[in-house]
């Protein structure tokens, strides 16, 4: 690594992509835990179950 100059700049590149990713993940994260969003495995559930509730009380009003 670093070793050749011809493909310096590809591998400093890969670097920052890299460290860019990783940024980005743990800033989506983090911003999730700021905002009372589901993280991990109840994300993909959360949309499911807010429209389920939504469909239920729209359905089985007191009218």
């Amino acid at each position: 690594m670093f070793q050749n100059p011809d493909t310096l700049w590809i591998e400093i590149l890969a670097i920052v992509l890299i460290v860019a990713f990783l940024a980005f993940m743990i800033g989506r994260y983090i911003y999730k835990r700021v905002h009372h969003q589901p993280t991990g495995e109840c994300a993909c559930c959360a949309k499911k179950k807010n429209a389920l509730v939504k469909e239920y009380k729209k359905h089985y009003s007191k009218d």
